[in-house]
Parts: C-alpha cells; sequence; structure tokens
C-alpha cells in the first residue's frame, strides 16, 4: 500500500492528541485538567472550551466523512451543527463533547489505514480544494483551537 504521507499526517495526528507535540500539551493532557466549571466559561462573551471541543469534533466528522467513498458534496449538517451550545443540561455536555472527540480521533486514524496517497491530489467532494489541504488542515485546526483552550484555562485560573 502507498500511504506514506498519509501515515505522516496520522502520526502527527497522533502526536497531536497524545503524544510530545512540539507546541505543548498534546488534546488527552490539555483537555483532561480542565473542570466542568472552566468547560463552559465564556471569557468576554467568546467561545467556551465545551464549544471548541465540539467543534473541533464536527469538522473531524465532515473530514472523516469527504474521505468515506460517495460521500454527499451537501456539507450544510457539518455547517448548521458548528458552534452548538454546549451547556451542562443540554445534549452538548463538555464530558460527551470529550468522547466524540476521542472518537472521532479513533475513526480518522481507522480511516487513514484504508488510503492510498493518490487520494491526496483529488478533490473533496463539495469543495474546492484537495484531500492534502482538508487533512493538514485538520491537523492544523486542531493545533490553533488546543491553543485557544490553553490560553482560556490560563486566563479563568489568573482571574481565579
Amino acid at each position: 500500500m502507498n500511504n506514506r504521507e498519509i501515515q505522516i499526517i496520522a502520526e502527527q495526528l497522533k502526536d497531536t492528541w497524545a503524544g510530545d507535540p512540539w507546541f505543548g500539551k498534546p488534546a488527552q493532557q490539555l483537555l483532561a485538567g480542565i473542570t466542568e466549571e472552566e468547560a463552559y466559561e465564556q471569557p468576554q462573551g467568546q467561545h467556551s472550551i465545551a464549544q471548541l471541543v465540539w467543534h473541533m469534533a464536527n469538522w473531524r466528522q465532515f473530514t472523516i466523512s469527504r474521505l468515506q467513498p460517495n460521500s454527499s458534496p451537501d456539507v450544510s449538517l457539518f455547517e448548521t451543527a458548528d458552534w452548538r451550545p454546549a451547556a451542562p443540561d443540554s445534549e452538548y455536555t463538555f464530558t460527551k463533547g470529550l468522547q466524540e472527540l476521542e472518537t472521532s480521533q479513533a475513526e480518522l486514524l481507522r480511516t487513514l489505514q484504508t488510503l492510498e496517497d493518490s487520494l491526496l491530489d483529488e478533490l473533496v467532494a463539495g469543495r474546492n480544494y484537495t484531500f492534502r489541504h482538508l487533512l493538514h488542515g485538520i491537523v492544523q485546526h486542531d493545533i490553533y483551537h488546543l491553543g485557544q483552550i490553553a490560553y482560556i484555562t490560563k486566563m479563568l485560573r489568573a482571574a481565579g
């Protein structure tokens, strides 16, 4: 199987999730240290950590859906599900969001194991970019939002 580049992307996803990434704490470690109270805080009216977790899971699910053969070009489901109203008394709790993120991590890695590098140059259904762009993008997306989560956590704890 010719999937060397896909395996490199998979390693980046693993490293970002539970490895020893260059940028700081991996997702599992960072998210494990967040309390329920911290997860729902919205500093200065911005997104909460819980919302960011659901947002990350949503776009991972989008990525998985695009990688499946014959996926629908309709992306409205993912756009509608973005920025869910996470709250402790809603269906979008922080705990469920963490589970969804972990499940989508495992599913994405399983899916990547089945793919050939030749897919990377193909266009994603419903988008004007390649699978290479999408897969590198999901890694960057995770890192970007993990940085936000780390910063929000520091702000909340400093405000004490």
